[in-house]
């Protein structure tokens, strides 16, 4: 009984210490975040919509880099594109190229010892972004640098929702088509994602060279957020729609303002939509998204539920005036912790004509879920997606 006793105590200490950390942690993190809305430039930009097309581009332009080439991942996989894209960045590195590679330290395990190292000798610059510290260790282990950006010669610039590995091309067999969103920008915008990567790579006070002249083009505003700063950036968004509010995502897990932001939108008779995957990469944080897909139904919200392979896009329309493209999911990770970077893209109806017409796509090959759907669902699943709910701010 003393036994039980004593491992019950060190169980409640136990728990008592990690609440404390991730409490102080968080509150340390919201003290120090840096969010920022950056614009407005111009730039041209263009969509890749498959992992296919957006790959051959960016091997394309990384072969033709003159200058510099900056990129930036959350997560590799050590598989033959990861494979193809580190041989040739070692390549135009031994060519004169100035290469800097940032990555996630989680996100980034997968990339052997020894490749790092190879990748160094051949003058590649290597590093990684956020190592997990004390104080407040676990919250910082939590704490990840999520964006997505490559930046060619400081003219081009990619932004979006892919990583590097054989799914985002559509080779993994249990996923199928890989649905994603990148945007290519080339213009005097590039120059704020310049800002943005040296900040991440640790070089705030970067110089810039002179800026291209401005043109027309679609007007950039860069939202780059960490700890709650993408949450009150997308509150904003919801409570200024009118018509419609479109937004697609990979995981459907709000925070209880968001949560409410949405019902009360459709409430007021915006027309709100969600796009999420059919298929499950993440067990758990799946079925906590479909459980809180059900509760969004009953208040009138419509759920897509992508049919064709798995989708990853994080994007938003609203209005008929503005949309959104980014590396941010609709969960608790990018909208109260993770350091996030998102674009929007404004004046320029024929880029929102062409994402919009992506939706309007994949909504025919989505079916749209009703809370039948979600209570049919196996026991388990339901269950889980119940046990897990608390912890849906770092799901």
């Amino acid at each position: 009984m003393y036994v039980f006793f004593l491992l019950l105590a060190l169980l409640f200490l136990l728990v008592v210490l990690i609440g404390v950390d991730l409490a102080l942690g968080r509150k340390q993190s919201k003290r120090r975040a840096v969010n920022r809305l950056i614009g407005h430039k111009h730039a041209f930009a263009s969509i890749f919509d498959d992992g296919v097309t957006f790959y051959e581009a960016l091997i394309r332009d990384i072969k033709a880099a003159q200058h510099s080439v900056d990129i930036q991942f959350f997560l590799v996989k050590w598989d033959e594109p990861t494979q193809q894209l580190v041989e040739l960045l070692k390549q135009r590195a031994q060519e004169g190229i100035k290469i800097r590679f940032l990555l996630d330290r989680i996100g980034g395990y997968r990339l052997p010892r020894k490749e790092r190292q190879l990748l160094r000798d051949s003058g590649v610059m290597l590093r990684f972004a956020n190592i997990p510290s004390f104080p407040y260790f676990l919250y910082n282990l939590n704490l990840r640098n999520h964006r997505k950006v490559t930046i060619i010669d400081q003219k081009s610039a990619y932004i979006g929702g892919f990583n590097i590995g054989k799914e985002y091309l559509s080779k993994e067999p249990r996923f199928g088509f890989w649905r994603d969103c990148v945007v290519k920008l080339e213009g005097e915008a590039v120059y704020t994602f310049v800002q943005v990567f040296a900040s991440d790579w640790g070089d705030p006070f970067h110089i810039l060279p002179k800026q291209a002249p401005a043109f027309d083009g679609a007007q950039i505003e860069a939202v780059v957020t960490e700890a709650d700063g993408y949450e009150d950036w997308l509150l904003h968004q919801i409570h200024h729609a009118r018509k419609y509010l479109y937004i697609g995502t990979p995981y459907c897990v709000p925070t209880r303002r968001v949560e409410a932001a949405l019902k009360r939108a459709s409430e007021r008779g915006v027309d709100v939509r969600l796009m999420v995957p059919t298929k499950v990469d993440h067990y758990v944080v799946n079925q906590v998204s479909f459980h809180f897909a059900r509760r969004l139904i009953q208040h009138g919200i419509r759920i897509n539920l992508y049919q064709n392979g798995f989708y990853h896009a994080k994007i938003v329309l609203s209005d008929d005036s503005w949309c959104a493209v980014g590396s941010a999911n609709l969960d608790g990770r990018s909208l109260l912790i993770n350091k996030e970077l998102t674009i929007t893209i404004r004046q320029n109806d024929l880029f929102y004509a062409q994402l919009l017409a992506l939706w309007k796509k994949d909504e025919q090959s989505s079916i749209a879920a009703s809370v039948h759907d979600m209570q049919k669902r196996p026991w388990i699943a339901k269950a889980t997606g119940i046990l897990f709910r608390p912890l849906r701010n770092y799901l």
